[in-house]
Formats: C-alpha cells, sequence, structure tokens
C-alpha cells in the first residue's frame, strides 16, 4: 500500500504538480496548435485576397489550397492530442486520490473514521474525487490558452492594424475581470450545494441502514419528507450555480459581440475611404471571433474550477483524519508456523490522537489455557483497550509482546488476530461468502471446521441451501446468538492467535449464550482469548479477570473473583 503524501499535497495546487508533465504536454501542444492555426487563417486570407481582388484563378492557387488543408489537419489534430493529455491527467488525478482515499481510511482505521459518517466519506471518495477530473481536464489547459491565443492574435494584430489592436486590447481584459466579479459569489454557493449533497448522502445511508428503527416508531414518513427537503435544497443550489455559469456566459457575449462589432465598423468605413488593404481587414475580422474564443471556453469550463475547490475541502478533512493503525498484510507468514501462547503488555498507555491517555497499566499477561476477562463499567475502558490490542490504536508509551510456548519473542506483526465485536458485520451475500472474508481461499472442509467450532455447523445444515443460503442485509435473517456463532466462526476460520471479544454474550438468551461460552472455552485451550464482558455467566469460567478502573489495569485476586 502506498505512503499517503502529506495532507497539504491534497489542495488542488499540490495536486497539480503530481500531473504537471501531463498538463505541461497538453498546454504546449495546444500552444503548438494555436499557431498553427493563426497560420491556416493567415493563408486562407491571402487566398480569399489573390481570389477575389488580384484575378488569380483556382489552378494557380493549388499550393495554396493544400498549403491551408494541411494547417487545418495538424492544427486539429495537435488539440486532439493535447485534449488527450488533458483528459489523461484529469484521470490519472482522479483515480491516484481516490486510491488514496481509500489507503488513508484503511490507516485511519475505525477509530480515526468514527468522527466521520459512512455516507460521508462514501461521497468524498466518489463525487468529490469525480470533479477532480473537469478540472485537470478541461480548466487549466483552457486557462493557458486563455492567455497563449489572445496574446499570438494581439501580436498579429499589431502588426496588421492599430486601431485594431487597441480595440481587442481595451475589452479583452474586461471579460476576466467581470468573470472574476461574478464566480465570487458562485464559489460560495458552490460551496453550500456540496455541503447539502454530503448531508443528503449521509442521511440517505441512516435512513437506509435504520429503517427498521424508523418504522418501528412510524417516522418514515417524516424521513422521506426530509429527504426531500435535502434534495429540494441540492437542487436549489445546482440551479443557483447554473444562474451564475448563464450569467458569466452573458457577460462574455455581451463584450465579444460589443467589441467585434466596433472592429467591422471601423474597418468598414476605412475600406470605404481606401485607407486600408482588404487582406488586412479580412485576416483581422477572421482573428477578431478567434480572440474571444478561448474565454469563451474558459468561462464554460469555470464551474469546473469551482466544483474542484469545494471538492478539494472534501478531500483535505477526509485526509486531515489520524492515522491510528499501521498496515500490514493480510495474511503474515511465519517460519514452522509458531504460535504465539503468552502476550504481555509492558507497562503502556493507550490514548486517542490528541489526547490525554485514557488506559494505563503496570503490567499484563495473557495466555493460552483459559479464558481472561475484562470488567469493569461501561466506559471504563475495556473497548479501548481490546482497540490497542488488535492495533486499531497506537501506544504512546510501552509495548505489546508476543512469545511462543518456549518463550522465544515473536514479531507482533507476525501474530495473527481476531476480532467479535458487540454488534458484528455481515455483507449482503451468502453465509460461505462472509465466512471467506476472514479466508478467500478457503475450502469447504474448513468452513465446516470453523462453523463446528463455533457449534453453529448444524444450524447450517438444517437450512435448504447450507452455506449457499443469503443471511440479507446485514445478517437481517439471522438471530442475535446465530449473528454471533456466524461471526465467531469467521473469526476462528484465519486460526488467529490472539482472539479478541467485545460483549460475546450481550443480548442472547441463556441458551444461546451457553453455546458462545462453551465455544470460548474450547477455542480458550488452544489460542490467547480476551474477552469484555459485564455477564456474569462467563466471568464465573473466566481462569483470570483483569479490572478495568479509574483508568487503570489490574488483575482481580481469588477473593476478589468470589467477591465480584
Amino acid at each position: 500500500m502506498r505512503s499517503t503524501p502529506p495532507t497539504t499535497e491534497w489542495q488542488l495546487t499540490g495536486l497539480t504538480r503530481r500531473v504537471s508533465g501531463w498538463l505541461a504536454a497538453a498546454i504546449g501542444l495546444g500552444g503548438l496548435a494555436a499557431v498553427l492555426f493563426v497560420w491556416q487563417l493567415s493563408t486562407l486570407a491571402q487566398l480569399v485576397d489573390s481570389l477575389t481582388f488580384k484575378g488569380q484563378g483556382l489552378s494557380t492557387l493549388r499550393g495554396e489550397f493544400l498549403k491551408t488543408f494541411l494547417l487545418c489537419a495538424a492544427s486539429l489534430s495537435l488539440q486532439w492530442v493535447a485534449d488527450m493529455a488533458g483528459t489523461h491527467a484529469g484521470l490519472r488525478i482522479s483515480t491516484a486520490v481516490q486510491q488514496d482515499g481509500i489507503a488513508h481510511i484503511f490507516k485511519a482505521g475505525p477509530v480515526g473514521c468514527a468522527t466521520q459518517a459512512t455516507g460521508q466519506l462514501v461521497t468524498t471518495l466518489t463525487e468529490s474525487t469525480a470533479a477532480l477530473t473537469p478540472y485537470f481536464a478541461q480548466y487549466l489547459p483552457r486557462a493557458a490558452m486563455m492567455v497563449i491565443l489572445p496574446l499570438l492574435i494581439l501580436g498579429v494584430t499589431l502588426h496588421l492594424d492599430s486601431w485594431s489592436f487597441i480595440v481587442l486590447l481595451c475589452t479583452g481584459p474586461l471579460v476576466p475581470v467581470f468573470m472574476a466579479l461574478v464566480g465570487y459569489s458562485a464559489q460560495a454557493i458552490m460551496d453550500r450545494q456540496w455541503v447539502n449533497l454530503v448531508i443528503m448522502g449521509a442521511s440517505f445511508l441512516d435512513n437506509l441502514t435504520g429503517l427498521r428503527t424508523l418504522r418501528l416508531f412510524a417516522q418514515t414518513q417524516s424521513s422521506a419528507a426530509r429527504m426531500a427537503a435535502q434534495t429540494e435544497a441540492h437542487r436549489s443550489a445546482t440551479f443557483a450555480v447554473m444562474r451564475v455559469a448563464f450569467l458569466t456566459s452573458a457577460v462574455l457575449e455581451f463584450f465579444a459581440s460589443l467589441s467585434i462589432a466596433l472592429v467591422a465598423v471601423l474597418f468598414g468605413a476605412r475600406l470605404l475611404h481606401g485607407t486600408v488593404d482588404f487582406r488586412s481587414a479580412f485576416l483581422v475580422l477572421l482573428l477578431a471571433p478567434e480572440y474571444f474564443m478561448p474565454l469563451r471556453a474558459f468561462s464554460a469550463s469555470y464551474h469546473a474550477k469551482q466544483n474542484a475547490t469545494a471538492a478539494a475541502k472534501r478531500l483535505s478533512a477526509l485526509f486531515a483524519l489520524p492515522t491510528t493503525i499501521q498496515p500490514r498484510a493480510n495474511k503474515p507468514e511465519r517460519q514452522n508456523k509458531v504460535q504465539a501462547t503468552l502476550l504481555t503488555c509492558a507497562p503502556f498507555s493507550v490514548a486517542y490522537q490528541g489526547a490525554t491517555p485514557q488506559l494505563s497499566s503496570l503490567e499484563t499477561r495473557f495466555q493460552v489455557g483459559g479464558l481472561s476477562i475484562l470488567s469493569g463499567e461501561s466506559g471504563a475502558g475495556k473497548t479501548t483497550f481490546l482497540r490497542a490490542t488488535l492495533g486499531f490504536l497506537p501506544l504512546p508509551e510501552g509495548s505489546l509482546k508476543f512469545y511462543d510456548a518456549k518463550g522465544q519473542s515473536l514479531p507482533p506483526d507476525t501474530c495473527r488476530m481476531a476480532w467479535l465485536p458487540q454488534k458484528p458485520l455481515m455483507v449482503f451475500g451468502s453465509i460461505a461468502q462472509n465466512l471467506r472474508l476472514a479466508a478467500p481461499t478457503a475450502s469447504q472442509m474448513q468452513l465446516e471446521k470453523a462453523c463446528a467450532q463455533a457449534d453453529i455447523l448444524e444450524f447450517i445444515n438444517s437450512l435448504p441451501d447450507g452455506f449457499n443460503t443469503f443471511i440479507g442485509d446485514r445478517g437481517s435473517l439471522l438471530s442475535g446468538g446465530q449473528l454471533k456463532r456466524l461471526a465467531l466462526a469467521r473469526a476462528l476460520l484465519g486460526n488467529p492467535d490472539v482472539l479478541c471479544l467485545d460483549e460475546p454474550t450481550a443480548n442472547l438468551d441463556a441458551q444461546s449464550a451457553g453455546h458462545i461460552i462453551q465455544t470460548l472455552l474450547h477455542c480458550a485451550k488452544t489460542r490467547i482469548v480476551i474477552a469484555a464482558t459485564h455477564d456474569a455467566r462467563l466471568s464465573a469460567h473466566a481462569a483470570q479477570i483483569m479490572l478495568v478502573e479509574n483508568g487503570q489495569i489490574f488483575p482481580l485476586s481469588a477473593e476478589q473473583k468470589v467477591a465480584s
């Protein structure tokens, strides 16, 4: 997984540097195409002048016709290649930013991403990254051409006619000035549009996730009304942006038409008095509309810059998420597949990003052979400790150390970890597909073995489709006990050295809780099992109980176990 650049690199200037070569090629080829285009118009003016006023026949001007055709073909070809280079730059940036965004989310982990709604992250990774493509493919090359072609035309016009040069020089700069004035207010509208889009995406996903709760409290109609209001707000913001775009185009067309008309009137009067030749007048009148053409193209793509600016703000917020975990291989390999049998936590502290330490301990030991229980009040730090053990939170002080049965130290990155949260996540798919999230290449025999260890194989075999049974969205077709045991089977499928569980028996009936307890006791014979729980039924089978209280972790004595 690639390293993520600093947060400042996600500003538009930083992103531009990443594709500067492609942009330079697009601008350079576009500039060369502009030179050939002006040369083509000059040849065309000479050809018309020769045919109309110099009495030359078509047969004597075959070379001029061929030259005009070749210049036109070369100009169009170079402009096409320049457009392809700009498009390639935009696509490269969009793809790279999306990949880096996904990589950063994995580095931030579940703790780092907890401050942003899932819908907001999805909208940022899709809509925001897509909004970058037009900025690099259209806006930047057109902004460069807005300088190159007008300057080239001004130079040719100055050589041909000073009055036309003065008219174009005075009217041309008025267009960017008025566009800047209009665009200043348009950026605020665009920012509001992006905020409405993010809110709408997050709300829609939340409504889908909590549809059962909304229906239970008879709030589906009010939820639909809120979604309709958010959609209307986004529609209004979009139309506001479009109104600004039309206003910008109207301003541009007004000044362009006024300038061209003024040049035409001046040339008409001077042609009548014989003070200017036809070729110069015809060429300037051909160049005058093209003088404003890059400004028109730039105006049409100006909204791409506003979109990209708003998108860059969302991306900066995403890449500002703290990185709480370090990426490692999905399936680390060890020599001789030695298993960790002891986990020690030397004097350590656990803290969330930028916060004071939430948890500390002198020394904690977890080993194979018995169930280890984390006990304490809600909010004492049990889940925080499990997150640190799994690598979701960094340890500002101290470290976790693993040892094999011979007492030899094992690298932490080679120790397999498994996690069973209080609310296990199941994807929409079959039982087998959900199990293979832990081991994509697992055979049917391995699936059955893991399910047998989790005491759910008999239930799966009783289903008409067995392991091919679909379990619905987030496992909605399973009961709480079945969902917990299926998640436990998925955790065991990876043959973990350390199995961490958060309230594994919460909200389960006595029979389902009993199945889970017996399964954990069986697992604890061959691996380290750490469970955070308030359940006295589970604590009664513990080999050791660690109390989490007042930011400290310490083992309970035998008398304290009995009292608890």
